[in-house]
């Protein structure tokens, strides 16, 4: 008997974590990525705008545009990808995300509270 194998089917790998998207343009997006293969698409994108010394504001992205379910760009058109750093991943979420907000790693102290293991 010939075993033949078949090429696997294309699956969309899912990032879930927010994500800062460089495009070509010089555009600073913050959004959800969901990876496409050839492309990807952004969910709730937010850009970066300086707004001063040492810090950012978010401003809405093509606000002229329905991309409420999300929109797709050609990987050719971004430079690159990476994670924020918590707080902005945590302003971003009480804005536009989830709500969800990861605390930062630290001691835990409080009256009479002690941690066990």
């Amino acid at each position: 008997m010939i075993s033949q194998t078949f090429p696997p089917k294309k699956r969309k790998k899912i990032m879930s974590e927010i994500k800062i998207v460089r495009l070509t343009t010089g555009e600073e997006l913050v959004a959800k990525v969901t990876d496409n293969g050839d492309d990807i698409t952004l969910k709730n994108p937010t850009i970066l705008i300086p707004a001063g010394k040492d810090q950012l504001a978010f401003g809405q992205w093509l606000p002229y545009a329905e991309i409420s379910d999300g929109i797709t760009i050609n990987k050719k058109y971004i430079v690159f990808i990476t994670d924020p750093v918590a707080e902005l991943m945590n302003q971003y979420n009480s804005s536009f995300g989830s709500g969800i907000v990861v605390p930062e790693k630290g001691p835990v102290s409080g009256p009479g509270l002690k941690l066990s293991t």
